[in-house]
């Protein structure tokens, strides 16, 4: 089996989990990460076993502090097949010419504009689209849990149109320029939110709205969601769909599932890393029919989610592995789950 050299350029919020999956997946090999603050993250990296590679006019800085070094940016290009690049929105784009002079395919994230890639890809949906690129965007976290939450119901029985509101938090835990404010703020207030158009880079003919607002919490997003499927079916049969759909979990509220704090906490009781939920968690109580139309509400952890999707698209552009086959290995690695808890 060939191993596809990975190297990833930002150690951040995406970068460090993105690591942590490359290296629990049996065809890929870490080469190392961009870092660019010395600090206790770059340690315990360093003390993982985990290569980091820094801006060249910072070489004296790291040296000063003791901390090991592999080489530069550059360097760590040169020896990928592939780079995934983590960073804040709008540095991947200005990136991207470092990956394309040395030939190198590239990942970007949601926060760069769809128009500087070749192909915008959430696996379960069109993990081919991949395949041949040089340059592909993995969607926001927003943008994939809507993503996947629609893709079931619209594949299974049809979609004619969907509203959803996001209740987004405010900013990550770590988050120190920006930390949750005393207030709700509509993020626009002209609607609507970039959400829809972002989702239909994906599903290309969906009708969808979007609106949103920012919440005073860091740990995740919540949607409620109202779609109105192409012809009514009974309320089990939408359970059914959605609970057979990879990377979706739904759980019921006697088992104590109200508030994202009890999703945050779930993730504690499943060890995962980095308190990771991998998963659209769907409240299954939540889920309502009218006819055609069906409401629900799902908590997206937004430092986690498209992690799997990172993984996935590393195999559709590097490898001929085929999409059920590429996340049945990376769903096996990472533990997710799907079904009702």
């Amino acid at each position: 089996m060939s191993v596809v050299r990975v190297g990833i350029v930002g150690f951040g919020t995406i970068g460090r989990r993105v690591a942590d999956a490359v290296l629990r997946q049996p065809d890929m090999k870490l080469m190392g990460v961009v870092k660019i603050t010395p600090d206790y993250k770059a340690k315990l990296a360093l003390e993982q076993g985990i290569n980091l590679f820094v801006p060249e006019k910072s070489i004296d800085k790291w040296e000063e502090l003791g901390l090991k070094i592999s080489g530069t940016v550059k360097d760590l290009i040169d020896s990928s097949d592939i780079v995934i690049d983590a960073t804040p929105g709008g540095v991947g784009s200005k990136n991207l010419e470092l990956y394309k002079k040395a030939g190198r395919k590239a990942i970007l994230q949601g926060g760069e504009k769809k128009d500087v890639v070749e192909s915008t890809v959430v696996p379960q949906v069109n993990y081919y689209e991949a395949r041949g690129k040089m340059v592909v965007r993995v969607p926001s976290c927003n943008t994939t849990g809507l993503v996947r939450c629609i893709w079931g119901l619209k594949r299974e029985v049809g979609v004619e149109r969907v509203f959803a509101f996001l209740a987004r938090r405010a900013a990550d835990p770590a988050d120190k320029k920006g930390g949750p404010l005393d207030c709700m703020e509509l993020n626009p207030v002209r609607p609507p939110s970039h959400h829809g158009e972002d989702v239909k880079t994906v599903l290309k003919d969906l009708s969808i709205f979007t609106a949103a607002v920012k919440t005073p919490v860091t740990h995740a997003h919540v949607h409620m969601l109202l779609i109105k499927l192409s012809k009514a079916i009974p309320r089990e049969d939408v359970v059914d769909i959605l609970a057979g759909e990879r990377r979706v979990l739904l759980v019921p509220e006697n088992l104590g599932m109200r508030r994202t704090s009890d999703v945050f906490e779930l993730s504690r009781h499943l060890g995962r890393p980095f308190n990771n939920i991998y998963e659209n968690i769907v409240w299954l109580d939540s889920i309502y029919c009218d006819g055609e139309w069906v409401y629900l509400a799902q908590a997206i952890h937004q430092e986690a989610i498209v992690v799997p999707e990172n993984v996935d698209v590393i195999r559709a552009m590097c490898t001929d592995v085929d999409a059920e086959s590429s996340m049945n290995t990376t769903d096996i690695r990472l533990g997710i789950r799907k079904g009702i808890l």
